[in-house]
């Protein structure tokens, strides 16, 4: 019981703080921006005993001070995060340890941390408690691993009844340093000087110890000392409100999106939730949108359960986000079950490289929510209708479906096709109207005993019958495991039925788990996945029996070889896909490992990592890719 209370304040505690650093309200009623926040720290601390007795780190006199905090070449304060999570620290007392309860409570595969011999370093602080025993002072010091522009600093501590010291009287200093040996005082903060929050959860005491210079500063190592009254102190994850310095002069990282939420809430999957969104490009090729009105909330099916969340964010107006086009709606593609996290990308780049028709276009981008660094996913345009999106008049007879497999499935409304009782959801519009079902009632009769005929010229007339052949090709090569389950979608234009936007590859090439997939898989056979027919239902399997359509297909596959080929092996084309996008976006998808996990199975759907490997993931779907392609060679030519 004790261990679940301490848990549960120490996440109050983490979202407190980056609420504070967001300058939002935090959970002890204090509204203060950080602006506010700043100033009164300062003014309370100028009364205090020392604190003007030594000189601030802000006005010294080296030149990248001088310049880099006179205010004009600061990058704008939206696009700082806590940069102090996963970084190693070392803390020095008479006897302390970490307990690492957030870890123990993550789904992220993290290692659990124990005791440490006093003065070790551990290698990540992160959601961890840190506790000084016996000792009337507890000093911790974060490496944030190079020189770092910081905007504020904070901790807190908490006790009740068991001895604990009384956070109340607690002093911290907070100290910053450029080489871990001489350090500078930044300043004081305690509720005894009149600048620190006390704060009750239960029967616990807590009390934040923020502060925020009048200008940021320059440092590399952040020193929080406890001077401790009572037996002993908890304090969580010490945070660091700033932004790495290789970020700012790095003009070919990845985009990033910067999420604060309202007060600093979870986010939901129920509903959209007011937030704050920031879209940075550090290459300056495209401006920075901040968005104080968005809203989020969690996508998605089986993936929506994850601990690394897809989100939904929409803007108040149309952003043309990273020139992808102006719309409100985008995606937030986590891949948590792809391990390579090149899954989604390889298929859309493959599709919109043969050229199917309204390819969602997509970037690789680094997300923080709410001041934390959760990961690298893909931003994509959302599906749906728009002049950037698919291109139709859905106020006149133009649809866009997705294929349901039963009622209610993701969509409000639906519709039944009379021959072969395919389920069909409207995406958009969302409530046709009974002029609009008519007319779809009969386009899908007459589409339906076309598509029986098996006559090409016929099935023509209400089919697009090359969108049809691009959709399988796509998807039968990357086996998509949701065909004709969920994300298979078809829209209604100038009177004929396509196929497409493609959608969701996570799970695909050989990605899904045996025990769950077992037929995808070939358990009972040749333990294969790579071989066997996937995605010949719906109308597929009906088109197919059409000789001429299915010698389409036949020649398209061969025609396609030199791209195909091109995913996973070099040739004429250029370098391989896969490599070319580790060599773009490598060191970004190894960062997203810092936080979670190559080894660790997230979801029975999933397939058991093979060695536990970044590049031991590659080189399975390398060589997936390749087995797959030949042997659907193999079988068009043979049938």
């Amino acid at each position: 019981m004790k261990k679940f209370i301490i848990l549960l304040i120490a996440l109050v505690i983490l979202t407190s703080l980056a609420a504070c650093a967001g300058g939002g309200k935090d959970n002890s009623g204090d509204t203060s921006s950080l602006e506010n926040n700043s100033s009164d720290i300062n003014s309370d601390e100028a009364s205090s005993e020392d604190a003007s007795s030594e000189e601030s780190p802000s006005e010294e006199s080296s030149d990248e001070s001088s310049q880099d905090n006179g205010g004009n070449n600061l990058p704008p304060k939206e696009l700082a995060y806590n940069i102090a999570v996963d970084k190693p620290y070392t803390a020095v007392s008479e006897s302390y340890r970490t307990d690492s309860f957030g870890d123990a409570a993550d789904k992220n595969g993290r290692v659990l941390r124990g005791k440490l011999t006093d003065g070790e370093t551990a290698p990540s602080g992160n959601s961890s408690a840190i506790g000084g025993y016996g000792s009337d002072t507890l000093t911790v010091t974060i490496d944030l691993g190079e020189r770092s522009l910081i905007y504020g600093v904070g901790t807190d501590c908490f006790g009740n009844q068991w001895g604990i010291g009384d956070p109340g009287k607690t002093v911290v200093e907070y100290l910053i340093s450029d080489d871990g040996t001489n350090f500078d005082r930044l300043s004081s903060v305690s509720p005894s000087l009149k600048n620190a929050t006390i704060f009750y959860v239960d029967d616990w005491k807590g009390c934040y110890y923020y502060y925020y210079p009048d200008k940021p500063v320059y440092a590399r190592y952040v020193k929080v000392i406890y001077n401790i009254t009572g037996e002993h102190v908890w304090s969580s994850e010490i945070f660091v409100f700033g932004i790495e310095k290789s970020f700012l002069e790095d003009k070919e990282a990845i985009p990033r999106v910067f999420i604060k939420t309202e007060n600093n809430d979870r986010v939901h999957k129920s509903a959209y939730y007011p937030c704050e969104l920031i879209v940075y490009d550090p290459s300056g090729r495209y401006d920075m949108i901040s968005e104080p009105k968005g809203e989020i909330k969690i996508r998605g099916n089986s993936t929506s359960g994850g601990a690394k969340a897809p989100y939904n964010i929409r803007f108040s107006d149309k952003e043309n986000v990273l020139g992808m086009g102006k719309a409100k709606k985008w995606y937030l593609i986590a891949n948590m079950y792809d391990k390579t996290q090149i899954r989604n990308k390889l298929a859309f780049d493959l599709a919109s490289q043969i050229g199917m028709a309204y390819v969602q276009e997509s970037a690789f981008v680094e997300v923080y929510l709410n001041g934390v660094y959760r990961g690298c996913y893909l931003l994509c345009e959302s599906i749906g209708v728009g002049e950037t999106r698919v291109d139709i008049d859905i106020t006149g007879n133009e649809f866009l479906f997705e294929y349901e497999p039963w009622e209610n499935y993701s969509n409000p409304e639906w519709i039944r096709t009379p021959i072969y009782n395919i389920l069909l959801g409207f995406n958009d519009p969302d409530y046709p109207n009974s002029t609009q079902r008519k007319y779809l009632n009969d386009f899908f009769d007459k589409a339906e005993r076309a598509i029986a005929t098996h006559d090409i010229e016929e099935i023509g007339k209400y089919i697009d019958i090359q969108s049809f052949v691009d959709a399988y090709i796509v998807q039968e090569l990357f086996k998509q495991v949701d065909y004709a389950t969920s994300s298979t979608r078809f829209y209604l234009k100038d009177g004929k039925l396509y196929e497409g936007p493609v959608w969701d590859f996570d799970l695909s090439a050989g990605n899904c788990s045996s025990s769950y997939y077992m037929d995808y898989n070939n358990v009972y056979t040749t333990g294969n996945s790579w071989e066997g027919w996937w995605c010949r239902g719906l109308w597929n399997s009906h088109l197919f029996k059409c000789k001429e359509i299915y010698e389409m297909v036949k020649e398209r596959f061969s025609e396609l070889q030199p791209q195909i080929i091109n995913l996973y092996k070099d040739n004429d084309s250029g370098k391989n896909r896969i490599d070319a996008l580790l060599d773009e976006f490598g060191d970004d998808i190894h960062k997203n490992y810092t936080v979670w996990s190559t080894s660790e199975a997230y979801s029975t759907l999933e397939r058991i990592p093979s060695d536990g490997t970044y590049e031991g993931e590659i080189d399975y779907l390398r060589d997936w890719l390749k087995n797959r392609n030949e042997w659907l060679l193999q079988q068009f030519n043979e049938n």
